[in-house]
């Protein structure tokens, strides 16, 4: 089964304690240099939560590749173009201020190649005095939090079991959900997603970046720009050419 078909629909009552104001608080931080009207692109937008939020800077575009998600973010605001898409592949004829690739949206490539893929697609599509700035797994994480754990999640209408379960390749995990969703009758139905999702260690990221050209690179851990603790769970980056 593809991802988010069926999750596509709960995904937002489960992600309801997402930081999505201290995501958007960082693209307000490193924008507020810029004096002009700012293009943003916002790459594995999925239902759009964030993506709506940024159009108080500047004009945004969401992309993702789940045209299930697209369906729930092209109600949540008129003022954003939503667009079907690869982020390993996609070209839009237009450059951006601002590219961003949050909520570990690139874990999801299973392979470095797709990284640097996407990177150069990204280079593309930047404008020389743009920026771009997206978020991954740390290794702590994969290494505790993501090796073999299990969770539940639940509110009145969803029960979600959810397994993380190790993957063959260093730092990569596979998460097995089972979602059992309330009818109307009171009665529940079930249905099973897996996701597969891999990260690289900080270097092999900052290599891939100036292999295609980025030779700024800032990096900090947990939504704090002065926090680098080796301990932090979700690592940012913030390129420019």
């Amino acid at each position: 089964m593809s991802q988010y078909v069926e999750m596509s629909a709960v995904y937002d009552q489960l992600a309801q304690d997402q930081p999505y104001d201290k995501w958007y608080d960082i693209v307000k931080y490193y924008t507020q240099s810029f004096n002009k009207d700012l293009k943003l692109l916002d790459i594995g937008c999925g239902t759009g939560s964030l993506t709506s939020k940024l159009t108080s800077i500047g004009s945004v575009t969401g992309i993702d590749l789940s045209a299930d998600m697209l369906s729930i973010a092209v109600n949540k605001s008129n003022q954003v173009t939503w667009l079907e898409g690869d982020m390993t592949d996609f070209s839009l004829n237009t450059k951006f201020d601002v590219i961003t690739i949050f909520c570990d949206s690139l874990n999801y490539l299973p392979d470095i190649e797709d990284v640097q893929q996407t990177f150069q697609c990204v280079m593309q599509h930047l404008d020389d005095s743009g920026i771009f700035i997206f978020d991954v797994h740390t290794i702590f994480k994969m290494n505790t939090l993501f090796n073999n754990q299990c969770y539940i999640d639940e509110n009145e209408q969803v029960f979600l079991a959810w397994e993380a379960i190790a993957g063959e390749e260093p730092n990569s995990v596979y998460h097995d959900m089972n979602f059992f969703i309330k009818n109307s009758d009171g009665n529940y139905h079930r249905f099973d997603e897996s996701h597969y999702q891999r990260t690289f260690d900080k270097d092999t990221y900052i290599q891939l970046l100036k292999q295609v050209g980025f030779s700024n690179i800032e990096t900090f851990v947990d939504f704090s720009i002065e926090n680098h603790d080796d301990k932090g769970e979700r690592l940012f980056f913030v390129a420019r050419k």
